[in-house]
């Protein structure tokens, strides 16, 4: 058990030092990886990178920053995310979309299971962006604090080698 915190605990200081140690202004980090955060939240699996890149790209936030912030919902994690975002959209909308069985799904006429899915993909686009506003804001504000003591302490180092190296001349 304490094998896999430990992996953890190295996959997030791995994930920390990629994202700081990106070369743009923090503001510019900060607003990428709040808006990968954002996207990642949205319940279109295959497009959420593409819509934090443009997304990125639009309000001149970090594209690379942008990609690594959609990650946080991933293929294992999916199961546990989508039907909360779901839960969280009924909130809001008081549509009722009745549960499938497996072959009630592969027998339904192609129609009916569109207007179904619309229905759901609707309700959980709207709980996404429900959490995914409020998950974006946070994520901005510690991801600038984190990335302005990096380079603040990054430029200290820097400052003190300097220092200590002899002058030729």
């Amino acid at each position: 058990m304490e094998r896999i915190w430990v992996k953890i605990a190295r996959l997030s200081r791995y994930s920390y030092l990629r994202v700081v140690r990106i070369k743009a202004p923090a503001e510019s980090i900060a607003l990428g990886l709040a808006l990968g955060v954002f996207a990642g939240a949205l319940p279109f699996l295959s497009l959420q990178m593409a819509i934090a890149v443009a997304l990125a790209f639009v309000m001149r936030g970090n594209i690379i920053a942008a990609a690594l912030g959609t990650w946080w919902s991933n293929p294992f994690n999916w199961a546990l995310i989508f039907p909360l975002l779901y839960m969280l959209g009924k909130v809001f909308v008081p549509v009722d979309v009745a549960h499938l069985s497996i072959h009630e799904f592969l027998n339904l006429p192609l129609l009916e299971l569109l207007q179904r899915s619309w229905k759901w993909l609707l309700i959980t686009t709207l709980g996404g962006f429900i959490a995914g506003i409020p998950l974006a804001m946070i994520t901005y504000f510690v991801t600038l604090r984190a990335v302005l003591i990096y380079h603040d302490r990054r430029a200290k180092r820097r400052l003190e080698r300097q220092r200590r190296m002899p002058r030729r001349g």
